[in-house]
């Protein structure tokens, strides 16, 4: 996506559809049950704007990626908790992230990125990179204020995340007040373990 720079006002409208209507149809069907053809007829355009933009569908398909992942973490990453008592400050960000992650759409997003890992596992790398692991970072730059262990925000990342999410992806969420009651088990947790 190097020429994105050089695009006319018209040109990064094309590719915002491009973006959006390749998110929309990679949720619903899989990287490789979508053709360019497909969401050319969908957005508009021609071929030429996607291999032209992106390079090809794979191109594409982590533009679509990288998007994403900023968007989920995005309120994560845009919160200032200032000067708060660690409980506090982790259940924040625990119910921060949770109300993203449990969202319809990242859970789509969730089963995309598994079901790809294979075929583009540095896809998959970067997504880590920026996705788990932004997240644990913030939750790191929090936990350490207190507590002086960093690796406690590894674990209390992946235990606030891993039931919540894997029951929303097997179609079994959990109810409103059961993640809050998860929120609070996990903080208590890290509270005694600090």
């Amino acid at each position: 996506m190097s020429e994105r720079a050089t695009l006319t006002a018209r040109g990064l409208a094309r590719q915002e559809a491009l973006i959006e209507t390749a998110t929309d149809l990679f949720l619903g069907k899989g990287f490789d049950a979508v053709s360019v053809d497909e969401i050319v007829a969908a957005a508009g355009g021609s071929k030429t704007n996607i291999y032209r933009q992106f390079g090809n569908k794979t191109g594409l398909f982590t533009a679509v990626v990288e998007r994403m992942s900023q968007e989920f973490l995005s309120p994560l990453d845009q919160l200032v908790l200032g000067p708060v008592d660690l409980e506090i400050g982790l259940q924040i960000l625990g119910r921060t992230l949770l109300g993203q992650l449990l969202t319809p759409k990242h859970i789509a997003f969730q089963r995309m990125v598994i079901a790809s890992s294979v075929q583009f596992p540095d896809l998959m790398t970067h997504w880590y990179e920026v996705g788990p692991r932004r997240s644990q970072s913030i939750f790191r730059s929090q936990i350490e204020k207190s507590s002086g262990a960093p690796e406690l925000a590894v674990l209390f990342h992946d235990m606030l995340v891993t039931e919540p999410v894997t029951r929303a992806m097997m179609g079994r969420p959990m109810a409103a007040e059961d993640v809050e009651a998860h929120i609070q088990s996990a903080v208590r947790l890290v509270i005694s373990g600090v």
